[in-house]
């Protein structure tokens, strides 16, 4: 106790430390442990352990009580308020899950009514469509439906018909079937009896319908029809018409329509059938059976009554052959068949003549082949066309005689070469130094000269000789200064190359017009200064030059060829002008007239200008005179020319063979250039090629194209002697290719600037620059018409025109050299001496260079295709490359070009063709000795 008492400390710091205890404790209630229930006994005992109040526990009991009360009042308001507040949000979200989805059901009910409508309008008039076409499907099925009712309804009625008709009139007898006591009681058949005309009118007709049915199936065996012909050559149709068959048949036929009037004369019966076969000949080919094409109103008629006559005649063979009923009207074929006889027939009498002239025209023309190469022995072209002149000769003579008979043929065809003989012989006389014409003496001219003429002062003896004689030379040398045919053996190979090979009036050279100009000034000083002696001798000498040329157009046979004989007398026209009586402007006027009558339809402008041209002086005249008649003599040659052209492209190889194998023994050529380029191509072909063993066609394929189309100057130096004759024309093509290459490089650059697919066709622009002139075109107007389909900034348009600048002058060299070398070539004959390319000014210029990268690709691959395509050797080869070139030159940036690189092919196929057959033997020698000189 006592203990206890002095332990306790004094009462104001007891109540000092209880109440500092107090308030700890009241600072932390909320988290010290000391407030919690559990603790109470520690703190009783720990109370009771030191002997502290025992108030002071129950306070602190209390007070704990009252913060849990107040912690739980908290809690459950916690609580409350958080379920009101999940009460809240579970209506709010019931709400807004409910409002959305009666939204989007509003809205899609909204969505389906307005489909449905658009659906309903779209398709209502597609819908009213299908009705209209389903109900008028049921009408017309309908109507087609009682149609039918009503034919069959028809057919039954009309076999009902035929059945009572045929119970009534015929009744086959009672068989042993009926029982014998009814047999008493049937009538017997009642049988029509028919009369004798009666039956051999129906035996007739049958015999008539056979008949006619068995003589148009023969003639229609024959093949003898418009449409059958027509498919047919010419001379197929001539030839099926001779036949003994077709003119077997056709006679039949011909006596069955009534058509042969005579019957005991066969010729004349013949003559009729040919004049009934020949309606089907000028229907089917109105070109080649008339003389003027069928452009003449006289055969434009004829073939409108044959159109008619064959018609009606076909007709009836149908007819026939399907054995109608209906009555054949022969009539009718009778009445057109006697018009088109007598059309034929004035036709024929017409025409007769014009036919018979053109054919010993064409026959004398290949008489005077002959006679001009007779004598050639250097180059024995005489016996290279001596056998396929004589065929063509011969082939004319059949024709004549059939025209005209053959003792009136012969008489012709012998006057007219006697004639075409006589007059060469004359015109190399004439031509030769010592027979130059000349004026006459002045004896003869002094007694022609009229009395007014005497009052001039009298020539001197120079002028007198001078004068006539340098009019004659002058006007000589005009007719010289016409167009000069290129040699023979040019012209031939022209041919073969080009079957349709043409000679042009060339024009007109710079040496070649002061050529002219020099001898039409003195030509006008002649006459100026001569007087009249000099006009006269002038005057003879220019009317024997128009009748030499005017001559050679016209045979003798021709009906204005006395007329141009008896006007044109030198002599006569001599005197005239020597006493002024002579008219230069009829004389002109009358010459037309002649041309206007023999000239081709393509003259008729120039003639008619000529004709209506009288205030020129008549100079000028006669030199329009000189023109006009040189184009008509060269229309006359290449008239020639196509008519011989199938002789020389079979045999021409056979005349250049013999022309280059004389070459060769005369040292002209020695095939050192040959050897070269062969070599130079075998060695290209076999480090391209895997196997060992070149062929030779693709070694000369690659040797050609090389040398055409290679990036550097084409010297005739460098030229094997094989294609001497091809050196003109292979440059022409290397113009071509070089302006195709720099165009397509034009074009593929502006592409890429453009950024365009370099694959894509620019045709239009292509099209565009290559109708332009590369010798006058403009760089700017190339850019420009790209520009006009193709928008582009400045700078591409600055670095195009940079660009073509410097690509475009290559293939204007390349143009610019051919112009050259045809100019000098022209000259060449002009002059008559051998043309040397070697020697000429085109042979300096090198410009004709690539050396932009673009332009030498191109021109690179196009050289490569153009050799594959010509080295191919099997057809299927041939066939593979050529309907690749399109997607072959599509990859290369130039698929505008297509038909025109195969033109460029076809040419060097027709070049590679002539030149191997003439030339086959020396290939195969310097291959021989390229192959010999590898393996050695």
């Amino acid at each position: 106790m006592d203990d206890q008492q002095s332990s306790a400390p004094p009462a104001r710091l007891a109540e000092r430390l209880q109440r500092k205890n107090s308030n700890r404790r009241r600072s932390s209630a909320h988290s010290s442990r000391r407030s919690s229930i559990s603790s109470l006994p520690s703190r009783a005992s720990s109370v009771s352990r030191h002997g502290g109040p025992h108030s002071t526990h129950i306070a602190q009991h209390l007070r704990r009580a009252s913060i849990i009360e107040s912690r739980k009042a908290r809690l459950a308001e916690r609580a409350a308020h958080a379920e009101q507040v999940r009460l809240r949000a579970a209506a709010a979200k019931a709400a807004t899950v409910a409002s959305n989805t009666e939204e989007r059901a509003l809205a899609a009910e909204a969505a389906r009514k307005k489909l449905l409508a658009e659906l309903s309008a779209r398709c209502g008039d597609h819908v009213q469509q299908a009705k209209a076409i389903a109900k008028e499907h049921r009408e017309r099925q309908a109507a087609r439906d009682a149609q039918m009712r009503d034919e069959l309804a028809e057919k039954f009625a009309d076999a009902a018909r035929r059945r009572s008709n045929y119970q009534m009139n015929f009744r086959r007898p009672r068989t042993t079937s009926l029982a014998a006591v009814e047999e008493t009681k049937i009538e017997p058949a009642q049988l029509r009896k028919m009369g004798q005309s009666a039956a051999a009118k129906i035996i007739q007709r049958a015999w008539r319908l056979s008949h006619a049915r068995r003589v148009a199936n023969e003639f229609a065996k024959t093949g003898v029809s418009v449409d059958n012909l027509k498919v047919m050559d010419f001379e197929d149709v001539t030839k099926l018409i001779s036949t003994e068959d077709t003119m077997g048949a056709s006679m039949r036929l011909a006596e069955y329509l009534g058509l042969l009037e005579t019957e005991n004369d066969e010729n004349a019966r013949r003559g009729a059938v040919r004049v009934f076969l020949s309606a089907f000949m000028v229907v089917a080919h109105p070109v080649q059976a008339f003389s003027h094409g069928g452009e003449h109103m006289q055969e434009q008629n004829l073939v409108i009554l044959g159109r008619d006559l064959t018609e009606s005649v076909q007709a009836t063979i149908k007819a026939a052959v399907h054995m109608t009923t209906q009555p054949i009207k022969r009539e009718l074929i009778q009445y057109q068949f006697h018009d088109f006889t007598s059309a034929f027939h004035a036709w024929k009498s017409q025409d007769l003549n014009v036919l018979a002239d053109v054919m010993v025209g064409s026959f004398v023309n290949l008489d005077l082949i002959i006679q001009s190469t007779k004598d050639d022995t250097d180059g024995n072209v005489a016996e290279d066309y001596l056998q396929a002149i004589k065929t063509e000769q011969t082939k004319i003579l059949v024709r004549l005689k059939r025209l005209l008979g053959h003792e009136k043929a012969l008489a012709r065809i012998r006057s007219a070469v006697r004639k075409a003989r006589k007059d060469r012989a004359a015109q190399q006389t004439k031509e030769s130094p010592e027979h130059i014409p000349r004026a006459s003496t002045p004896t003869d001219m002094e007694i022609d000269v009229a009395p007014n003429a005497l009052l001039t002062p009298p020539p001197t003896p120079a002028q007198e000789t001078q004068r006539p004689e340098r009019a004659s030379l002058l006007v000589t040398k005009l007719g010289d200064s016409m167009t000069v045919l290129p040699p023979n053996r040019e012209i031939a190979h022209e041919i073969q190359v080009n079957g349709t090979y043409e000679i042009q009036q060339q024009p007109w050279t710079e040496s070649r017009k002061q050529h002219m100009d020099i001898l039409r000034q003195g030509m006008r000083d002649s006459v100026q200064q001569g007087g009249v002696l000099a006009e006269a001798g002038w005057t003879r000498s220019m009317v024997i030059l128009v009748k030499e040329k005017i001559l050679t157009l016209v045979s003798q046979r021709h009906a204005f060829y006395d007329k141009i004989t008896n006007f044109l007398d030198p002599n006569l026209i001599a005197q005239q002008a020597r006493n002024k009586a002579f008219s230069y402007s009829d004389f002109f006027q009358t010459i037309a007239s002649f041309l206007k009558a023999i000239c081709s339809p393509g003259r008729d402008e120039i003639v008619k200008q000529f004709s209506e041209d009288t205030n020129s002086d008549t100079i000028d005249r006669l030199f329009t005179l000189m023109n006009i008649l040189d184009l008509m003599i060269l229309d006359h040659i290449n008239f020639q020319f196509r008519l011989a052209s199938r002789s020389v492209i079979e045999h021409g190889h056979e005349h250049e063979y013999l022309m280059f194998e004389k070459d060769i023994e005369n040292g002209v050529h020695h095939l050192e250039r040959t050897r070269t380029w062969w070599s130079g191509a075998r060695a290209v072909v076999s480090s391209t090629s895997a196997t060992t063993v070149s062929h030779a066609n693709a070694i000369y394929a690659r040797a050609l194209v090389d040398l055409a189309f290679a990036n550097a100057p084409l010297k005739f130096e460098n030229f094997p002697e094989t294609l001497r004759l091809d050196y003109v024309r292979l440059l022409k093509l290397r113009a071509r290719v070089f302006k195709i290459v720099a165009i397509a490089s034009i074009l593929l650059t502006s592409k890429i600037r453009l950024r365009r697919n370099r694959e894509s066709l620019w045709t239009k622009e292509a099209e565009r620059l290559m109708k332009l002139d590369i010798m006058s075109i403009d760089v700017a107007k190339i850019v420009s018409l790209i520009e006009s389909g193709h928008m582009m900034p400045d700078t591409t348009r600055a670095g195009l025109l940079d660009f073509v600048s410097r690509v475009l002058p290559s293939a204007v060299a390349a143009a610019s050299k051919v112009k050259t070398v045809e100019n000098e070539r022209q000259i060449a004959i002009q002059e008559r001496r051998d043309f040397d390319p070697a020697s000429g000014s085109a042979e300096v210029e090198t410009g004709d260079v690539f050396r932009e990268q673009i332009a030498t690709f191109i021109l690179k691959s196009l050289r490569e295709h153009i050799y594959t395509r010509l080295a191919a050797s099997s057809t299927a080869e041939k066939v593979r490359t050529t309907s690749g070139a399109s997607e072959t030159l599509a990859r290369v940036g130039m698929p505008e070009f297509v038909s025109d690189v195969g033109i460029i092919i076809d040419a060097l196929e027709r070049v590679k063709t002539v030149d191997l057959k003439a030339h086959e033997k020396w290939y195969d020698q310097v291959a021989s000795e390229a192959n010999q000189a590898l393996t050695a």
